[in-house]
């Protein structure tokens, strides 16, 4: 399935900053997890369960991407911080618990608005 939608998202991968591809991640893991809080409200656990380890698939992938050459000690908070959402993801999945789903929404929202700012921060002081 190759069609124009692919072909601008690749496009859009390809040419983004380190910031925005990290931004695409972490909005693609709320937006799944968003899905899976409205398939656990319809108790539709069959979507829950697919959208929770969509969410998970992509907080892997901002685990396994963070380094800690720089800053050892930020590195490890923010895998910490990661973990907790992996944690609430996955009790969400297996309880088909809608606090366990909400939390790591909240934790989401909380860390891309964090990222948000400080990349605003830091384009105003350049």
């Amino acid at each position: 399935m190759s069609g124009v939608g692919d072909e601008y998202l690749r496009a859009k991968v390809m040419t983004a900053s380190p910031y925005r591809l990290h931004l695409m991640v972490i909005d693609e893991m709320l937006k799944h997890s968003r899905k899976a809080l409205n398939a656990i409200d319809a108790r539709d656990f069959e979507t829950s369960h697919g959208e929770t380890a969509r969410a998970r698939e992509y907080c892997a992938e901002v685990l396994s991407g963070i380094r800690d050459d720089a800053s050892p000690e930020l590195a490890a908070n923010v895998k910490d911080y990661f973990l907790h959402v992996q944690k609430y993801l996955f009790m969400a999945d297996m309880q088909q618990d809608k606090k366990s789903a909400e939390k790591a929404i909240e934790l989401l929202e909380g860390y891309r608005e964090s990222w948000v700012e400080l990349n605003n921060h830091l384009a105003a002081a350049v």
